[in-house]
């Protein structure tokens, strides 16, 4: 008898979380994967070839070329960026794509259907707040569960990345950490305070992600229904200058805004999701991915169980700190 080796198509492949949960899926020889990208000759489609990916064009608005795309896939990741201006200048919206997406993957016959959720903001601060991305990505997610095509659906919110400290440019937003000292010396952290017992989920995306998201692909019946915080570290923001002064030796500071009212966007479109962000998680006592407050268990279980399918070791089992991440990626800054 014949065995099929299950194909998994990512959508968004060569984004962030999409290029991650691709490259951890491609190190296990137990999946095959089809990367969904607008182009394929990039040279991040080509990278992902060279690792053994099909690659193939893909539009999410339209269901005939996302039925295409699923044809044949046992599984499916799906990860929609919100910053898309393809979305707006069709005059439609991030739920219409999504829902394109989902009838399609459902019509196709994919069995394991896997999401990038977010959180329910108006329904955390009572209808006070709303993050119009993180909505929509719920949903989205709504609107996956009633399918009932599906074999399993599950879904991943991610928490805030890590990835985000080494983009120089957005470090002027954030008080100039942690690259740029203010006028005292100090590498600034300016933000408002998170809410409640200060714990702020962190992720690597690059490192822990795509191992989190393989993890459900391992066993999706245990994963049905579920939402996986996506979270390497949680700690507060005191937390997180400090261990970067431990690591660099570099003067840190975090100074919280009075409000999160008062956090600048200065005027980019993108940030102010950033600023609803700090005013639901206030107003929902510091609670990001939902009723329940942040937990990283389940992530980890996840990374182990992905590692232990890949024969990595015991270290590389482990989710990445806010630390081991500042030791590893602050001497290239």
């Amino acid at each position: 008898m014949t065995v099929t080796t299950p194909l998994i198509t990512v959508f968004g492949a060569t984004g962030n979380q999409g290029g991650a949960v691709a490259r951890s899926l491609l190190k296990n020889p137990s999946f095959k994967v089809r990367a969904l990208t607008r182009n394929p000759s990039s040279d991040a489609s080509q990278a992902l070839v060279s690792q053994g990916a099909e690659v193939q064009q893909a539009d999410g608005f339209d269901k005939e070329s996302m039925l295409s795309a699923f044809a044949g896939s046992w599984g499916a990741f799906v990860n929609i960026n919100s910053d898309d201006k393809s979305i707006k200048e069709k005059g439609l919206t991030e739920f219409d794509m999504g829902k394109t997406i989902v009838d399609a993957a459902a019509e196709a016959g994919v069995r394991h259907f896997v999401f990038s959720s977010g959180p329910n903001s108006l329904e955390l601060t009572g209808g006070k707040v709303k993050m119009n991305a993180a909505q929509a990505k719920y949903d989205i997610e709504q609107y996956a569960r009633g399918i009932d095509r599906f074999e399993t659906v599950g879904f991943i919110c991610v928490a805030w990345f890590l990835e985000n400290f080494s983009i120089k440019e957005i470090a002027p937003i954030f008080g100039g950490f942690p690259h740029l000292p203010d006028p005292e010396g100090y590498l600034t952290f300016v933000a408002p305070k998170w809410g409640g017992k200060e714990d702020v989920p962190f992720l690597s995306i690059s490192e822990d992600l795509g191992d989190i998201v393989q993890g459900m692909f391992l066993d999706p019946l245990r994963w049905n229904g579920k939402v996986v915080h996506g979270c390497s570290d949680i700690c507060s923001m005191d937390d997180v200058v400090s261990q970067f002064e431990k690591v660099t030796g570099r003067k840190s500071r975090f100074q919280p805004l009075e409000s999160w009212q008062a956090f600048n966007t200065h005027g980019v479109a993108e940030l102010e999701d950033t600023k609803m962000m700090f005013g639901m998680t206030q107003g929902s006592g510091g609670r990001y991915f939902g009723p329940e407050a942040s937990e990283k268990k389940t992530a980890l279980e996840l990374k182990r169980n992905t590692a232990l399918a890949l024969g990595m070791s015991k270290k590389e089992q482990e989710l990445t700190t806010v630390e081991s991440w500042f030791r590893k990626h602050s001497p290239s800054w």
